[in-house]
């Protein structure tokens, strides 16, 4: 358990160094989180699979886009419509979104191997 909540402490923080931004909101990095996991995942099942209203995600997603209300965003996605269903939209990575994705790798393993290693001495 304490291996987990040190990962997850460790993937919070290095997206916040990554973002430098260090008021995000929690759904926000769930948000990514999700499209990074995914690859592809439409608007409508991010918000169902994270329990966000359609509001709630649509914020979020443009937060990693460009940010709300002309606001600088993330620049960590971007969203198209569907070429099968025009109804539908769909988010993926940008380029800085990758390299993000590789940020928290790099964050996130160090505290694994540690348990890892710990766990492997005690036999």
């Amino acid at each position: 358990m304490l291996v987990a909540l040190n990962t997850l402490s460790a993937a919070l923080h290095a997206f916040k160094e990554f973002t430098q931004q260090p008021d995000v909101q929690i759904q926000t990095v769930q948000t990514f989180l999700v499209i990074a996991a995914q690859g592809n995942p439409g608007v409508d099942e991010l918000a169902r699979q994270i329990g966000l209203t359609q509001a709630a995600a649509s914020r979020n997603l443009k937060k990693l886009r460009e940010g709300p209300h002309g606001q600088e965003g993330y620049s960590l996605i971007t969203m198209t419509l569907d070429p099968l269903d025009n109804r539908r939209r769909i988010t993926k990575l940008t380029a800085r979104g990758h390299e993000l994705v590789r940020h928290l790798e790099g964050a996130m393993l160090p505290p694994i191997r540690s348990h890892v290693i710990r766990e492997l001495m005690k036999g």
